[in-house]
């Protein structure tokens, strides 16, 4: 890493979604280019229940978000949560007291609310969807419960959005579980938007907490070795076949547990529909689901360009270094010292080869007996961004090896599941390179700089200076011949 990232300050910084469905509050450790929530909170309201039947938001609905956000004030207030963006999506827009809503809402908080549009609620989801996933090629799809926003994504740039009167809620309201009136409607809905033809063949991102719920729902029912609905990615065949099982469910017949929560069930039939049919009218090759929306969205709009250029994953590995290390970030000496070893990597490897470097040391106030097992789980459960579930065990195994973790230990179960043999190789050769590293040098990179490894065809070559020559052991001639052996190398240790 060439130069080190700026962190950002500290002030926290909440965003609150007034939605059709739902009022949620999220309050991140900072307006970050990596956002960590600290405090996530989400109460069903149902406030555009009944919305096109009555022109009106509905008032028990309105009852209750009143009570949650008094709730909302007062806990921001006891944070010290200043910095607070406030977003009304469907239901106030449409209906005719939304704007006496939204008044009582500004005065409990003393700040303005935005109500978005259609078109700035579309590009605020695909903005969310490009916090977590920075080059999103496709269309971005945000299902809440008055309305559905599609927004086109090319390389991570925003192109055109539209809202369409879809939301989950809004559909159970009007027409209930009549399968075939609601397919119906959805059908008609979706033929309406003309530009749909032109986007198919591309990838889609799947936000919204509806459809979040059906990809936890299809990884327990696939057994997937992981519960990250981040990046979590279906073939869209696959993800059709599931989405047509699920909407002919009733709530009572769906196969809950405790991942998927009660109240999203009466929601996952009708969703599952949507979804169903988005995937017959665009084709798409797969199916990607963010955990990441309209509020990360936020956040993200407001940060300065420089901010944004930022790659995620690695601030957020640098950030957890920075806490963690012993001896302060060594990832720059360790990525160069390693680097050796990947002669034809593409900036792909290697921006994962310095995320792997940057961790390298989280785990040394673990018991020396599960080292390798927490850091191990740990990585694998992080709440990185820009990464996918395979970058992310890849990442995971190679920080258990520099741990000394064995390739037989039953905890692989995602390893063995997720990655291929080149992918394993890799991990195991960046692990064992970065044990060998802490077994010269006792973790103190900086000792790094009296010896480099070299690599031939035939041949894993560690010099050392005559001045460190010291730091060489038996350990070192060990952990040396471990490597070159599983790198298919012979070992040779040189000082001079």
């Amino acid at each position: 890493m060439a130069t080190r990232l700026k962190s950002p300050d500290r002030q926290s910084a909440g965003v609150l979604d007034i939605g059709s469905n739902s009022v949620r509050l999220v309050v991140f450790q900072s307006r970050s280019r990596a956002p960590v929530p600290v405090f996530n909170e989400r109460v069903i309201c149902g406030i555009g229940r009944n919305l096109d039947a009555t022109g009106h938001l509905h008032a028990e609905g309105v009852e209750r978000a009143l009570a949650s956000l008094r709730r909302y004030a007062a806990l921001t207030r006891a944070m010290g949560v200043e910095d607070i963006d406030i977003v009304a999506t469907a239901a106030t827009r449409e209906a005719t007291d939304g704007a006496e809503f939204l008044a009582e809402i500004e005065r409990l908080f003393d700040r303005q609310v935005g109500q978005l549009d259609g078109e700035e609620e579309a590009r605020l989801g695909a903005s969310g969807v490009v916090c977590g996933m920075p080059d999103a090629d496709g269309v971005s799809g945000d299902l809440g419960g008055g309305s559905l926003e599609l927004a086109t994504l090319t390389n991570g740039e925003y192109g055109l959005g539209h809202s369409l009167p879809l939301g989950h809620l809004r559909l159970l309201t009007d027409i209930g579980s009549k399968q075939k009136l609601l397919s119906k409607r959805i059908a008609d809905v979706l033929q309406s938007v003309d530009w749909l033809p032109e986007i198919a063949g591309r990838r889609f991102y799947a936000i919204g907490g509806a459809w979040r719920s059906i990809a936890r729902l299809h990884m327990i029912q696939s057994g997937y070795p992981l519960r990250v609905i981040h990046n979590y990615a279906l073939r869209a065949d696959r993800a059709a076949e599931f989405c047509q099982i699920i909407s002919g469910l009733s709530k009572a017949s769906l196969p809950l547990t405790e991942a998927v929560p009660s109240q999203r069930a009466a929601a996952m039939p009708v969703s599952a529909m949507i979804l169903q049919q988005l995937i017959m009218k665009l084709a798409p090759r797969e199916i990607v689901f963010s955990a990441l929306g309209i509020r990360e969205g936020v956040l993200f709009d407001r940060l300065d360009e420089s901010a944004k250029a930022q790659d995620p994953l690695l601030l957020a590995c640098q950030e957890i270094a920075d806490r963690e290390s012993r001896f302060g970030v060594a990832g720059d000496d360790l990525s160069q010292w390693v680097a050796p070893l990947f002669p034809d990597e593409d900036d792909v490897a290697r921006r994962l080869r310095i995320a792997v470097c940057l961790l390298a040391d989280i785990g040394w106030h673990e018991h020396p007996d599960y080292r390798s097992e927490q850091v191990y789980f740990r990585i694998l459960r992080l709440p990185l961004i820009a990464i996918t579930h395979v970058e992310k065990a890849k990442l995971a195994l190679a920080v258990y090896r520099r741990y000394g973790g064995s390739m037989d230990d039953h905890a692989l179960r995602a390893v063995n599941a997720l990655l291929n043999p080149e992918d394993i190789q890799w991990s195991r050769t960046l692990g064992d390179a970065l044990r060998l590293a802490e077994t010269l040098t006792g973790g103190k990179s900086a000792l790094l700089a009296g010896s480099r490894l070299q690599l031939s065809k035939q041949r894993l070559t560690l010099e050392v200076d005559p001045s460190s020559a010291d730091l060489v052991s038996d350990v070192v001639h060990n952990r040396l011949s471990q490597l070159a052996n599983q790198m298919q190398r012979k070992p040779r240790l040189s000082i001079e």
